[in-house]
């Protein structure tokens, strides 16, 4: 029934495929900007970044309710409408949590980038670059084992990211004595953490679109 449908109907999983690649683009290039702002001299009050990751937030969530009004007039998707607000919600997420984390790196007023904190950024970075090229690959759902092999690059970038956490988590308990920096960097580490697992995320709901059209 679908294919005699788009014979005479837009292409509407061009159009949700477009989206859905803004989406994550747009979250790619959050995590980019993020990992920039950490990355070399640390000042933040000259740093340009945090404003650009607030601006492309905005865009994360026009994209989303896009995909819910253009879902809601089209006849024919790519793969049910529940999966399709869950993938683009999921990848919504990932841009509001890496908002979160800029907010907190930019406002706490920490005095040092320290090495865990740069490496999760990083890694935040890596994993949302991983989820645009995922998210690409859907398109062509009938392939299956390049989005597989990617999402599972994403979820080792989130145990990554975990064992990273525990073990500065642990040494800023056992090393810092101003509670007030004690409670800064725990927050900025925890948004940070809580970023990688929004893009495991991702992979779940990317995983269960495949089984149900595989």
């Amino acid at each position: 029934m679908k294919n005699i449908l788009t014979r005479f109907l837009p292409d509407n999983d061009k159009v949700f495929f477009n989206l859905f690649n803004r989406a994550t683009s747009n979250s790619a290039a959050m995590a980019k900007l993020l990992f920039e702002a950490v990355s070399g001299d640390w000042d933040p009050e000259h740093k340009t970044e945090f404003a650009q990751i607030s601006r492309l937030k905005t865009n994360s969530s026009d994209i989303k309710r896009q995909v819910y009004a253009v879902s809601g007039k089209a006849l024919v998707s790519p793969f049910e409408r529940n999966d399709m607000y869950a993938l683009v919600s999921a990848v919504n997420a990932v841009s509001d949590y890496i908002d979160s984390s800029a907010r907190r790196i930019n406002l706490y007023s920490i005095d040092v980038i320290t090495p865990s904190i740069h490496e999760l950024c990083r890694i935040i970075m890596e994993a949302t670059q991983q989820l645009e090229k995922c998210v690409k690959a859907l398109s062509n759902i009938s392939e299956p084992d390049l989005i597989t092999q990617l999402c599972n690059e994403v979820k080792q970038l989130e145990h990554k990211a975990d064992d990273i956490y525990d073990e500065a988590f642990a040494q800023l308990n056992a090393k810092e004595t101003d509670i007030f920096q004690l409670i800064k960097y725990s927050e900025i580490l925890g948004a940070l953490e809580r970023t990688t697992d929004r893009c495991e995320d991702v992979t779940y709901i990317i995983e269960s679109i495949l089984i149900k059209n595989s």
